[in-house]
């Protein structure tokens, strides 16, 4: 193999993550191990500018309370370190916002293995940021396709989707917060999650 080709590897390499990010319609950034974003497509550029929730300091990606900074660190930290153990526990994460009170919500993957930033570690952390704000359309026969979900199941998730909480979900959809939380407990157990946040994340991870 000529230089030049051993220098064109890289470049190729880079051009493919770029493109591959930006397919993604949620905030998506390669992030070393000290919390600096190597590659950042245009959707986490743009909550990144909004410094509410997360932003990018000279010491890296910090979030609004400091014990959320340090608990992202330890899940990149983990996410590089041991990337054979998939995602580490604690993500997703949420981290509060004081524009807007809903919440970005944060997922740490092992990233690929590559060797395109010299004098860094090779491998990198997958991190998504899911912002609530941004008007996501699901359709709900998607969601009753992909999950089995009933029509009323459905509505639901799409609203939470939205940034809902129960009782505001429950109002836009005429039915009682009881019913309401009835229907969030079968929708965690057809979509195998236990918690809000981690059912957010799966259905955009399967329909974005």
């Amino acid at each position: 193999m000529s230089a030049s080709d051993e220098m064109a590897a890289p470049r190729d390499v880079l051009i493919a993550l770029t493109y591959g990010l930006e397919l993604v319609r949620n905030g998506a950034m390669l992030v070393g191990s000290k919390a600096h974003p190597h590659l950042a497509n245009r959707a986490a550029l743009a909550i990144l500018a909004k410094k509410d929730g997360l932003w990018l300091s000279r010491t890296g990606l910090v979030a609004d309370r400091a014990s959320d900074t340090r608990l992202l660190q330890q899940l990149l930290h983990e996410a590089i370190r041991s990337p054979e153990r998939g995602e580490p526990n604690g993500s997703p994460v949420t981290l509060p916002r004081k524009a807007t009170h809903n919440a970005l919500i944060v997922r740490v993957v092992p990233g690929p293995g590559v060797g395109c930033w010299p004098g860094t570690d090779s491998r990198v952390a997958l991190m998504t940021v899911y912002d609530q704000d941004s008007n996501l359309d699901v359709d709900d026969s998607i969601l009753t396709r992909l999950y089995g979900l009933t029509r009323g199941e459905a509505a639901l998730a799409a609203h939470l989707l939205r940034g809902k909480s129960i009782e505001e979900a429950s109002e836009e959809l005429f039915i009682s917060p009881h019913t309401a939380r009835t229907h969030l407990k079968r929708i965690f157990m057809k979509t195998d999650t236990h918690r809000q946040t981690e059912l957010v994340v799966r259905i955009l991870s399967s329909v974005l």
